[in-house]
């Protein structure tokens, strides 16, 4: 594990920041207020670039790039769909069973505080805790960077994750308590996912089917 964490500095080390800069957001303010500070700044460029990257998180985004991995490596596609499964689990449940009584921005702030919504997006009004699109996408773009080598890609791949959850505050999807746990529920399980599939030597997770290909060929 202390490997694992070693190697992925590039992206840990930012996320860690992101981590400790939003425990102080969350501690000093309410989420109303932190919500309200985000929505204030919004104009064209941001709603069509936010409209876009919130798809990055999408489950149909996910499953795709999940799919292709079974053309490069049998390993590769078991990480990434356990630990986009596992964490979809842990989500899904948090949302719909333990904080099932926590509204979005827009039910929050409803006959309160006008807020700014993104024309032709559809909000959503209930199970806000934590942050569906946010954990897929800290789940997916972990366990990228946890297996390519190059610290660009790493440090590109944590960006990617923050992009999403942005964006959901941006949307007024979420709050930003919904995409801090999210985040949190995405890269510890990919970690964990990761760790344990790593010390599986199966010979035949190494072959994938492009391969398969070839040899019947």
């Amino acid at each position: 594990m202390k490997a694992i964490l070693k190697n992925n500095l590039s992206f840990l080390f930012p996320y860690f920041l992101f981590l400790l800069i939003g425990a102080i957001i969350i501690f000093v303010n309410s989420k109303a207020e932190t919500h309200l500070f985000f929505n204030s700044f919004h104009n064209s460029f941001l709603d069509l670039l936010n409209t876009y990257t919130t798809y990055l998180g999408d489950g149909f985004t996910a499953a795709l790039l999940i799919l292709m991995m079974v053309a490069v490596k049998y390993r590769y596609f078991i990480i990434l769909a356990f630990a986009n499964l596992i964490s979809a689990l842990i989500a899904q449940g948090l949302k719909h069973f333990v904080f099932d009584d926590v509204v979005r921005p827009k039910k929050f702030f409803e006959g309160i505080q006008d807020l700014y919504f993104v024309p032709g997006i559809e909000n959503h009004m209930f199970n806000s805790f934590p942050s569906g699109h946010t954990t897929c996408a800290f789940a997916l773009y972990m366990s990228f960077a946890l297996i390519v080598k190059n610290r660009f890609c790493k440090l590109s791949f944590l960006i990617l994750g923050l992009l999403t959850g942005y964006s959901r505050i941006y949307l007024s999807q979420h709050f930003f308590e919904d995409v801090y746990a999210g985040s949190i529920i995405g890269v510890s399980t990919s970690i964990i996912v990761f760790y344990f599939v790593q010390r599986k030597n199966h010979p035949w997770m190494e072959n994938s089917v492009v391969n398969f290909f070839k040899n019947e060929g």
